[in-house]
């Protein structure tokens, strides 16, 4: 069930970018963890440019989180667009890159990567994987996963969280005939 918004996404303010950059560095800080919580208690991984959640095979399902209807404000684009840079470069959202640039999407990462890193591989240990050739599918929208919290991420964002197990040596991935990743041996 979706947690409530906190307090803070009810005050005016936090609508309007701040010229203080001192207040507005805290500003951008308590939208991240606006979209972070939202997206955590969604259960979503992937939000429009526009702050809506995006699922697989389809635009945007819900309102924005950039829009309070209840207190009648809005986020204008050009600071949204700063919200999204600033959590690219933290490791908190990664660009989807799907070609559309007139309308990006974002993956939302409430964990860091090495975090879902370290989340999969204990995923492997646990259900008797290791040494096992897993389809990225099977990983991560499989029955076996279902419980652990990766469970439902896309399979670009998948492959994306098993690379610091291949920096670390622990994981080998499979590409198919096109380059794109389709499995996943970890030892």
């Amino acid at each position: 069930m979706p947690m409530p918004l906190p307090p803070i996404y009810s005050f005016p303010p936090l609508y309007t970018r701040q010229p203080n950059s001192i207040i507005r560095r805290q500003q951008i800080s308590s939208w991240m963890d606006l979209i972070l919580q939202y997206a955590k208690s969604h259960n979503a991984w992937c939000m429009s440019a526009e702050g809506s959640i995006v699922t697989e095979g389809s635009e945007s399902v819900q309102e924005s989180i950039f829009v309070n209807n209840e207190i009648e404000r809005s986020v204008p684009q050009v600071f949204i667009n700063e919200i999204w840079s600033t959590m690219c470069q933290e490791g908190k959202a990664i660009g989807t890159d799907k070609g559309k640039k007139e309308s990006p999407t974002y993956y939302i990462l409430w964990r860091t990567v090495d975090s879902w890193a370290s989340l999969i591989l204990q995923w492997f240990e646990s259900a008797g994987k290791l040494q096992q050739v897993v389809t990225i599918y099977e990983l991560s929208q499989g029955d076996e996963s279902i419980g652990w919290e990766f469970h439902g991420m896309p399979e670009p964002l998948t492959a994306d969280c098993l690379k610091p197990l291949c920096h670390r040596h622990r994981a080998t991935i499979v590409n198919d005939e096109y380059g794109k990743p389709v499995a996943v041996k970890v030892v």
